[in-house]
């Protein structure tokens, strides 16, 4: 494939940058290649032209408004942490609480609705029984690096729009509303429904286990082990 000359914009946070940004500099240098972590450094980019520009999201909170779908002149695209099946928020969290013995990353056209546009791109692996969810993450960020340095010609050919595949979303649709109440454990719950749920959650500086007696909420924090924040093992 001839990569033209474009300019792509890389929505993702800034510990994330210069890892995502390496394959897509290295395969089209002819590119320009920006990145922006917030929604209004994507607005300032955006001002300076949108003529041959496509914008892909990775490892991005941002939700691109539809306004800004609609000005560029094709397709935005996200890297979803998840196979189609676990929309939303966090997918590797409701598969490992599901039990799911398969997961993997998704390639998506953005649209309005989060995690709603067609696919361009699935991959699959096996989830061994062992994996918690620092393994998950683990095993699913290097898998949407696989992703990301396969497909860096076609995502730089910013003319050409990624050919869609026959595949569809489905599931719920997870939101951060549902996250919350996972990590919120009834006062019935059992040493198994503990375990279930230590294990789709684990422990770091944004989420933890918690629970609520004599009207005081108590919360399980790291033990100073390995935690996972943004798809990547982190320590507290």
């Amino acid at each position: 494939m001839t990569v033209q000359s474009g300019r792509l914009i890389l929505l993702t946070q800034p510990e994330f940058a210069d890892t995502i940004a390496r394959p897509l500099r290295a395969q089209a240098p002819a590119v320009n290649l920006q990145v922006a972590a917030t929604l209004p450094e994507l607005e300032a980019a955006l001002i300076q032209g949108i003529q041959n520009t496509r914008l892909i999201s990775f490892g991005s909170g941002v939700i691109v408004p539809a306004a800004i779908l609609g000005r560029l002149s094709g397709p935005a695209y996200n890297f979803h942490p998840g196979p189609p099946n676990y929309p939303g928020i966090f997918p590797s969290v409701f598969a490992l609480y599901d039990g799911a013995t398969r997961f993997g990353v998704t390639l998506h056209e953005m649209a309005a609705q989060v995690d709603s546009g067609p696919i361009v791109a699935v991959e699959r692996f096996s989830v061994a029984p062992t994996w918690d969810r620092l393994a998950l993450d683990t095993a699913t960020f290097a898998a949407l690096l696989a992703m990301l340095e396969r497909l860096t010609p076609a995502l730089a050919d910013v003319t050409t729009p990624l050919v869609r595949i026959a595949q569809t979303w489905s599931g719920v649709r997870r939101s951060r509303k549902d996250f919350n109440a996972l990590c919120r454990l009834p006062d019935d719950t059992t040493a198994e429904e503990f375990t279930r749920r230590y294990r789709a959650v684990g422990e770091g500086p944004e989420h933890a286990l918690s629970f609520t007696r004599f009207g005081r909420t108590f919360r399980l924090e790291s033990a100073g082990q390995n935690v996972v924040r943004g798809g990547q093992p982190v320590r507290p």
